[in-house]
């Protein structure tokens, strides 16, 4: 029997959310769609539960499935609102040995469902996220997502804060001014340890980057990399565990039938991938043009169009051996 597809709408802790991901963001039966809004105003904060020794120890579905990050630029605390700075597509294939990571650059010119055409993050901006999923999905060829989830800039700092930081392979060394403060923050090439607010704004930064925001996802991705490393280290402890999850649930709102305790049970599943079975790529482009006087990212159409097909067909594996991972048009 095919697996029900619905496209429910998670909002908040990064890290937890990351979590879901790697347990290929699932529930133990088909539960009724719910539809995605642009407002999640039937979102509802729970209370942290405790860990369950009764919890299901592998609740995954079968096949494949896709989870679309959205790191909105608010400075409202739950707003979910904004510009859309980080549009990254999550691939569990069906055999669950690997993680692939998909960037979106924010000014790729695409087709915009009812709204003609525009940079996809105006997708978000100005229709909400079931515009965006539709969107990113009719880019790909009806590539189905089966969750959408959300951070802004709070949440994302609680993230980083509750971790103890997280560790990155940074590949270009940069050093950023902090306006507000005028703290100088040093990020030297190599391995390097974010903590506080220094992973936002490391995940922020592209104007001192050599190829600006294409640079700046590969970033995204190196961060999403190594949160999920320091949650594999922490599901290792389970006392740090256990203060660890509610931590994060405080800045995890769910829109939907997703209990707070599946977290718990899908946290171990983490320690099955290492650093290495996370593959990072983008989404290609062919390289720079204008569109209205505005500066865009113009779409490798054959490319996407096999990279779409590669993604219905859970055949990643193939597309990154014929195409690579590099993302310099």
């Amino acid at each position: 029997m095919p697996r029900t597809r619905t496209v429910r709408s998670l909002a908040g802790g990064l890290a937890a959310l990351l979590v879901l991901v790697l347990a290929a963001c699932t529930t133990q039966a088909p539960r009724p769609a719910t539809t995605v809004t642009a407002s999640g105003s039937a979102a509802t904060k729970q209370t942290p539960p405790s860990p369950s020794p009764t919890a299901p120890a592998d609740p995954l579905p079968e096949g494949a499935v896709n989870a679309l990050f959205l790191g909105t630029d608010s400075r409202t605390p739950g707003s979910m609102t904004g510009n859309a700075d980080v549009i990254m597509l999550v691939h569990v294939p069906a055999d669950r040995r690997s993680v692939y990571l998909l960037s979106f650059t924010r000014d790729m010119w695409v087709p915009i469902p009812g709204l003609g055409e525009g940079k996809i993050n105006s997708a978000f901006s100005r229709g909400g996220t079931q515009t965006m999923v539709d969107t990113l999905s009719g880019l790909l060829g009806g590539v189905e997502v089966d969750y959408v989830l959300q951070a802004d800039f709070n949440g994302f700092i609680a993230v980083t804060r509750a971790l103890g930081g997280f560790e990155v392979d940074n590949k270009h060394h940069s050093t950023v001014t902090v306006q507000s403060t005028g703290r100088v923050v040093d990020f030297p090439e190599g391995r390097i340890t974010l903590s506080g607010t220094d992973g936002l704004i490391y995940v922020r930064e592209r104007k001192r980057l050599p190829l600006g925001d294409l640079d700046r996802t590969e970033r995204q991705r190196a961060a999403v990399v190594g949160i999920l490393d320091k949650i594999k280290q922490q599901a290792q402890d389970p006392a740090a565990l256990a203060e660890l999850i509610p931590m994060l649930a405080q800045n995890v709102k769910i829109t939907g039938d997703l209990q707070l305790e599946d977290l718990f049970a899908l946290v171990p599943m983490a320690q099955n991938l290492t650093r290495d079975d996370v593959v990072s790529l983008m989404v290609p482009i062919t390289g720079f043009g204008t569109k209205g006087g505005a500066s865009v990212n113009l779409v490798d159409a054959p490319q996407v169009a096999a990279l779409g097909e590669a993604l219905r067909a859970d055949t990643m594996e193939q597309y990154v051996a014929q195409y690579g991972t590099g993302y310099a048009p």
